[in-house]
């Protein structure tokens, strides 16, 4: 191990003394371009999305989040001591879930292109606004009809959305909500 040279040393100081044509010809005959186009080319299709993991995406995000809306239903009923068992509860889960799953499948699928960014920040952004407008405003049968939904929209949308749109449209509800709806 005494004459042990680690490989990096191995590599020389100064450029290559074979002029760039000379080089491309060597990577051309060796096929390395080749190669490396045809990995570039998997990968690629590896990234790719199909359409069916599209769908069970819509499926498995649509479950937990009509529970969402189930649940935000029966806050809503607590808080105006409406009556409500766990029949209603499913019931509302169930109704919702299959409601939700279209508008998942398609925010999902398109969620990474500007334009959907765009959208999904501004629908998060008038959903946020339009439910504080509502609890601040609305007599108790709006809120019940309307903030279950809406909350679940608006937190749908913050979950889809990159964390710059997400949160500069967290604070421009939050102000609306400071300082256009205080008293």
């Amino acid at each position: 191990m005494k004459g042990f040279k680690p490989l990096i040393n191995n590599i020389p100081d100064k450029p290559s003394d074979i002029p760039p044509s000379e080089q491309l010809r060597i990577i051309e005959q060796t096929g390395l371009m080749k190669k490396v186009k045809q990995r570039e080319a998997e990968l690629l299709v590896k990234r790719q999305t199909s359409t069916a993991e599209y769908i069970w995406q819509a499926i498995f995000l649509s479950i937990p989040f009509g529970f969402l809306v189930a649940t935000f239903d029966v806050t809503v009923r607590v808080q105006y001591s409406e009556p409500w068992d766990y029949y209603t509860l499913m019931n509302k889960c169930m109704k919702s879930a299959p409601v939700l799953a279209p508008f998942i499948y398609l925010t999902n699928r398109y969620k990474s292109t500007r334009l959907a960014q765009a959208s999904m920040s501004v629908a998060a952004l008038i959903t946020g606004a339009l439910l504080m407008y509502t609890l601040r405003h609305s007599p108790s049968l709006g809120q019940m009809m309307r903030a279950p939904g809406l909350a679940t929209v608006w937190i749908y949308f913050i979950v889809q959305l990159d964390l710059v749109p997400a949160i500069s449209s967290l604070i421009l509800v939050a102000l609306y909500w400071y300082f256009g709806l205080r008293q």
